[in-house]
């Protein structure tokens, strides 16, 4: 009997304490339960400091960033058409400079500016042969003679330049990646060419065939006729229309930010600096084809011989080519610098290892 009474004393004394650890134990119970409810609770393996601590990500932040900064850009150019004697020829190019807003929240990019776009660019355009009739050629003391006049212009390429102003709406989101942070971005932006000039190049020949001497006469300069005589003609710019270009962009950004969901990997009060490098691709939407009364080729007929005189338009301003449609095509490189203000962010766990 006095055993069991020194049993019942000893249980007393310790109740205290085991209804103490019996808290604790519930208590941990319910802040691993939180934890699991969490969205940045992770499973990963802790060895590595630079991505979990205790199951967390280190220095994860959401919330609302403004960030100002620039972009520039290289880009192969050309017109798109189809015009059946005009065709796109390589060694078209653009540079273009940009000033840049962006919104982010979380994720999410939201981003517009204000830009200009340099822009040099050559279309081919098809071999022509223009016949004149019923031509007379009369010499000293003999009767006139009927012939048949060939004009052949070769190797033309039309050359165009011009000044944009552009406004770029983009939206966007970061893209999870295994070194690193890529983004993605797509969109329109507003074109307007405001300045511009042309030129176009070429070899003209000119010949006589002769029917009554059964034969095609050249390189008789006595008669006019000559071959491949370069011609280069200069005008203004083509009167483009308006234009809504399509916007794709993929790239890689080195920042602040690092590895999967844009985890930050500075403290917050370090300056929040972005630099982008991406590929993109610019596509007209709407037709941008002049409407002027261009001619592709008038040679005056009381001058026919007179190259100096013969006068060529950018096909793209000629009267035949109203009938068809322009667009306009950029593909390159882009470089876009950014910098963040101060952030309203959330840090759930503000990088241990630097403190």
């Amino acid at each position: 009997m006095r055993r069991l009474q020194y049993i019942i004393l000893m249980l007393c004394l310790l109740s205290p304490h085991w209804m103490r650890a019996q808290r604790r134990f519930m208590t941990s119970e319910r802040w691993e339960y939180r934890l699991e409810q969490l969205s940045e609770f992770t499973t990963k393996d802790v060895s590595s400091k630079t991505d979990v601590f205790w199951g967390l990500h280190k220095s994860q932040y959401v919330g609302t960033h403004h960030l100002f900064g620039f972009s520039a850009e290289g880009s192969f150019s050309g017109f798109v058409n189809n015009m059946p004697n005009a065709s796109l020829t390589p060694g078209g190019g653009a540079a273009g400079f940009h000033l840049l807003y962006e919104y982010q929240y979380s994720g999410f990019i939201l981003q517009t500016g204000l830009g200009i776009t340099y822009q040099n660019v050559s279309s081919a355009v098809r071999d022509t042969i223009i016949y004149h009739y019923n031509m007379h050629d009369t010499w000293q003391g003999v009767n006139d003679v009927p012939f048949t006049l060939r004009h052949d212009f070769n190797r033309r390429v039309d050359q165009a330049q011009h000044l944009y102003a552009q406004i770029p709406l983009y939206a966007g989101h970061y893209i999870v990646g295994a070194y690193g942070v890529g983004y993605w971005l797509a969109g329109l932006h507003f074109n307007y060419a405001f300045w511009g000039n042309t030129r176009q190049n070429m070899t003209a020949t000119t010949r006589g065939l002769y029917e009554k001497y059964l034969g095609i006469w050249h390189e008789m300069d006595n008669h006019g006729f000559r071959q491949d005589v370069p011609l280069e003609r200069t005008g203004n710019k083509l009167n483009l229309r308006f234009d809504v270009m399509a916007h794709g962009e993929i790239g890689y950004e080195y920042t602040t930010y690092h590895g999967p969901h844009n985890y930050r990997r500075t403290a917050i009060s370090d300056t929040d600096i972005r630099f982008r490098f991406a590929a993109f691709a610019d596509f007209g939407i709407l037709n941008i084809m002049p409407a002027t009364n261009g001619v592709l080729y008038d040679t005056p007929m009381e001058s026919i011989y007179d190259f100096s005189t013969y006068r060529m338009d950018h096909i793209f301003s000629t009267q035949d080519a109203k009938a068809f449609w322009l667009r306009n095509l950029f593909a390159g490189i882009r470089v876009t610098v950014l910098f963040g203000l101060p952030a309203d962010e959330h840090c759930i766990l503000c990088d241990p290892w630097r403190h």
